[in-house]
């Protein structure tokens, strides 16, 4: 009997070693001050081995890129990837309602959104027959500005004729109700498109230039504030179900904790970043009130046109994140 009492407490305690373990594929370098994405998982796997998990973390695409991650995390082979909103958004359409420009009125509206509403519940059970789940939605900096290599942008009207990076469908469309050409390029031939002329610029967070070494090719900026900062903490449904009751809890607090300081970085860091972008060359400007209204009225028919979401729905959405508390 007591043999059988030690094997059982020796294969609890491996079963729970295991259990208690993640890993992670970060999505930028490791800078805390410059990404928000790397400074969440940085705040993250400290809580965790605090608390005696097992933790592992790969540099960013040592595993893969996008798509290579996104199907580790399907498969269940990967457990959590830092992942493009897209990642989860081309299995549930709707989700790209919330990347439409000006959605949120700033980054307190966004986070409170994502973290105190339940839509991300209703999303997950959709995702949940896809292998996926997401975690957390983490800013990698500010709402996204306009940078390019070309001249000042201070209205709408001086995107026309500018050859723009895209991310995706989205931006895409972005650009083209801005007046600008749009052109899909994968992040990492970012740096070549801009050198040899294929891209003059893109929309992204201010720290983006800084943290990816791009502040020799782009000349100008301008704080647009176009859509909100979100990256996916997106997780293998396979992994989440295998964690007990109290392990999901515990990771749970920790990525709210880990999330929420994120976002109160963002807050406090932006100036910060705006004068790292005009130390390294770049010029920053601020829109007037009316210069704003000029981006905002270029994309407003943009609702119209989400692909695989009825215009009802859309409106429903648009209705429940414009009325939703900020604090």
């Amino acid at each position: 009997m007591k043999k059988i009492m030690v094997l059982t407490s020796t294969l609890l305690m491996a079963f729970t070693a295991h259990a208690s373990s993640v890993n992670i594929a970060l999505d930028a370098a490791p800078n805390r001050e410059g990404s928000g994405t790397y400074r969440y998982v940085d705040n993250l796997l400290l809580s965790l081995n605090e608390a005696g998990w097992e933790t592992e973390s790969f540099p960013r695409n040592s595993i893969g890129g996008e798509n290579e991650r996104l199907s580790m995390v399907r498969s269940g082979t990967l457990d959590i990837s830092m992942s493009q909103y897209s990642s989860a958004a081309q299995f549930v359409p709707e989700m790209q309602v919330l990347q439409l420009p000006y959605m949120f009125k700033d980054t307190d509206h966004q986070y409170n959104f994502f973290v105190n509403s339940d839509y991300l519940d209703s999303v997950n059970r959709r995702l949940s027959s896809e292998g996926l789940r997401i975690l957390a939605v983490v800013p990698t900096g500010g709402f996204l500005g306009i940078f390019n290599d070309e001249k000042t942008i201070k209205t709408v009207t001086d995107m026309h004729g500018l050859r723009m990076r895209a991310l995706d469908e989205n931006q895409l469309t972005i650009y083209q109700k801005m007046g600008a050409n749009g052109v899909l390029i994968p992040f990492s031939e970012v740096p070549n498109a801009l050198r040899v002329g294929i891209a003059d610029g893109y929309i992204n967070a201010s720290s983006v230039p800084i943290i990816f070494n791009h502040t020799e090719l782009l000349k100008h900026f301008t704080n647009a504030k176009v859509i909100m900062s979100a990256r996916l903490v997106l997780a293998s449904q396979y992994w989440w179900d295998n964690l007990t009751r109290a392990e999901k809890e515990q990771f749970t607090a920790m990525s709210h904790a880990a999330q929420k300081e994120v976002f109160e970085w963002v807050n406090s860091s932006e100036e910060n970043h705006h004068k790292a972008l005009v130390a390294a060359g770049i010029e920053v400007y601020e829109p007037t009130a009316d210069e704003l209204l000029t981006f905002k009225a270029a994309v407003a028919t943009m609702n119209q046109q989400v692909n695989g979401v009825p215009f009802e729905r859309v409106v429903q959405l648009q209705k429940m994140i414009s009325d939703y508390k900020t604090h």
